[in-house]
């Protein structure tokens, strides 16, 4: 898996500017949950409660809430992060996240396996996590989908 998991760390956003010997801390790293989902299967339930967030690796997912379960807010693709809210909140899920093909592969990364990162690699995911946060969150605003 550490082949695979150099390749793939090499091409995410979120772990680019981290440095060589950081990325090779994370390549040797043990407790990735790397889930296989079929078309519309839910990866994230609206309202379920989780410490962990996502990285869509292969495939697309649409993003989905309850109130209005036919029009999706956001689709998703190889690279995007999302459940970021939840894991630094700690706030239940504000929306469901759906698979759109027959083969979607996701990485889990949870607040524990985040825990025991060195800081350095943490505290920089972490600041990249709550940026990403706040662009999703004043997006949402301006498209009136939270309450201001």
């Amino acid at each position: 898996m550490g082949y695979f998991l150099e390749e793939l760390f090499s091409s995410i956003p979120l772990f680019i500017n981290l440095s060589r010997s950081s990325k090779h801390y994370l390549y040797d790293l043990k407790g990735y949950d790397l889930p296989w989902f079929g078309k519309d299967e839910v990866i994230i339930e609206q309202g379920a409660e989780s410490t962990s967030f996502f990285i869509l690796i292969k495939g697309s997912a649409k993003v989905v809430r309850n109130e209005s379960p036919d029009k999706s807010i956001s689709i998703l693709y190889p690279g995007d992060i999302f459940g970021e809210m939840s894991y630094l909140t700690g706030n239940k899920r504000s929306a469901n996240v759906i698979s759109c093909e027959h083969q979607v592969l996701v990485m889990s990364i949870s607040r524990e396996l985040m825990q025991n990162m060195p800081s350095e690699i943490r505290d920089l995911i972490n600041e990249k996590l709550i940026k990403l946060m706040v662009q999703r969150v004043k997006t949402m605003k301006s498209s009136k989908l939270v309450e201001t």
